[in-house]
């Protein structure tokens, strides 16, 4: 009976033990992971290859920016030197009491300006603050000189290619998007009508995922953002939450192919508190290569 007792209770210490080792293992985890919040956007850089495209063209993508600051913006975006500037929704907050996040992005917007062409594309953030109270928020950042495109699209030549550049919003499918079903489908069908190489903003990745691309639409390229990266990222298991794609979201980050098409996921730039915060999930500016 001794010897049991003896056993058991070195069997409890040990597992006591493993188990204080594997408190502290996940709180330096955890502290680590949130301090990667405090440092400067990492850069993520994709290349992306199509025939369309006879001398590289490098593109930056940012998107749900929030209104959040970052010292170092400008100047990692200015080494980089792209030929083209993309904000891809959520720039600004859906509320806000003083209205600074405006401020912020619109002086982020006035310097990117100088570096290259920014084209802006919404997010759900601006069409719920443009609904519900500030029917100029956009207009204030676009003054700065970034182009909106809104169902919309322009062409483009950079560096001997002929590139089209679309933005859409679309809140749930291409199938139920407000104020009609039929804006969308007439002008993903305009969009699509080009032999130039596509790029299609959209902020939320679900909608390509789960409408758009079903029906048919494949913009060689599309550039999303809106789960934030998931929030936090554990190993092995990647990103844990994504607004409106529940847990563990297939497409929250990082390049994806989907039958001719690519969509590239951004983690975004949002340092703002949330229910679920940023865990090993840093802030993230995205560069593009087209070759």
């Amino acid at each position: 009976m001794e010897y049991i007792l003896y056993f058991f209770r070195r069997v409890g210490k040990s597992l006591g033990c493993l188990l204080l080792l594997l408190v502290i293992i996940i709180e330096g985890w955890l502290v680590i992971g949130v301090r990667i919040n405090a440092d400067p956007p990492v850069v993520r850089e994709y290349v992306i290859e199509s025939d369309k495209i006879s001398s590289p063209v490098t593109l930056v993508m940012l998107s749900d920016l929030h209104g959040c600051e970052h010292p170092t913006l400008i100047g990692q975006i200015s080494e980089i030197a792209p030929d083209l500037i993309l904000l891809c929704g959520d720039m600004i907050n859906h509320h806000h009491e003083t209205g600074e996040d405006i401020l912020v992005t619109a002086a982020v917007v006035k310097e990117l300006c100088k570096i290259a062409p920014v084209y802006y594309s919404l997010g759900n953030h601006e069409l719920e603050r443009i609904g519900l109270h500030e029917s100029d928020a956009v207009k204030r950042i676009t003054n700065e000189g970034a182009i909106l495109l809104e169902r919309d699209y322009v062409d483009l030549e950079i560096r001997g290619n002929a590139l089209r550049l679309g933005g859409l919003y679309t809140p749930n499918s291409a199938a139920t998007a407000k104020p009609s079903a039929d804006s969308v489908e007439g002008f993903l069908s305009d969009f699509c009508a080009s032999d130039s190489f596509r790029i299609l903003l959209e902020h939320r990745p679900a909608s390509f995922t789960d409408a758009i691309h079903p029906a048919g639409y494949e913009p060689e390229l599309v550039l999303s953002g809106h789960l934030h990266g998931g929030h936090v990222i554990l190993p092995f298991l990647g990103p844990v939450y994504g607004a409106n794609s529940g847990f563990f979201p297939k497409y929250a980050l990082g390049l994806f192919e989907l039958g001719n098409s690519d969509l590239i996921v951004s983690a975004g730039l949002s340092t703002e508190r949330h229910i679920i915060p940023r865990v090993n999930n840093p802030t993230e500016i995205t560069k593009i290569v087209l070759e």
